[in-house]
């Protein structure tokens, strides 16, 4: 068995996997919606520090991976800090995201 470094969960198992994301989409707060922070290949190269060892493109994404509650070295939820209070059933979580896809196409079309 493998475990990720990052957030230490079991890696490998497709329905652990599955278990993981199926929670992660019915958090209360919507961050399985959250649009996610990204840089082109230019700004991507063009965000090294003067020594060349620090990339601030790639330090601002693992945060916002961080923010979305996705591990920063495997990019599978990490569920270690939701409280399953937060956790909505399937049903309740298929109509807000339903509302915030709605939403999501008003604001693209300026409305």
């Amino acid at each position: 068995m493998e475990f990720c470094q990052g957030c230490g969960q079991l890696k490998g198992v497709k329905e652990y996997d599955d278990s993981l994301w199926d929670i992660y989409h019915r958090i209360d707060d919507g961050r399985s919606t959250w649009e996610p922070l990204v840089y082109t290949g230019e700004q991507y190269d063009e965000s090294w520090d003067d020594d060349g060892e620090t990339n601030y493109a790639m330090l601002a994404m693992e945060k916002d991976m961080h923010r979305r509650g996705l591990c920063t070295e495997c990019g599978r939820p990490d569920l270690s800090r939701v409280d399953p209070e937060h956790i909505m059933s399937e049903e309740d979580a298929k109509e807000m995201h339903e509302m915030w896809a709605e939403q999501e196409a008003e604001r693209r079309m300026g409305a």
